[in-house]
């Protein structure tokens, strides 16, 4: 390949991975770890009422290694799950995420990350 092409390419894809990073990003509304139990919020903000109702989710039984996702999706809030969990707490995650407006996720307080 010739190497006066390859750099417009290379350029040409960092834009475009830098692009779907940022599109990413603002459909984001919060990020979560949760780890033994404990929920660490990574990325975002979401109300302290939700956040105490999903640390009583996550602690019993104590759910471990998942990351919950809270996308802005056609004027509602998708919850993604990516961990092990079971059915049932994430169905209560899902619930606990869905009975609150979407306006008043996307208002909530950033959130600084905890260690």
């Amino acid at each position: 390949m010739d190497s006066t092409l390859i750099l417009p390419l290379l350029a040409l894809a960092v834009a475009v991975g830098a692009l779907y990073v940022a599109a990413r990003r603002a459909v984001t509304i919060a990020e979560l770890d949760i780890e033994r139990g404990i929920i660490r919020v990574v990325r975002g903000g979401i109300a302290p009422p939700i956040l105490a109702d999903l640390r009583d989710v996550a602690k019993r039984p104590p759910i471990d290694g998942l990351q919950v996702r809270i996308l802005r999706s056609s004027g509602r809030a998708e919850v993604q799950l990516i961990g092990s969990v079971t059915d049932h707490q994430a169905q209560q995650i899902r619930n606990v995420i869905g009975r609150v407006p979407l306006a008043r996720l996307v208002n909530a307080p950033k959130s600084k990350p905890r260690r």
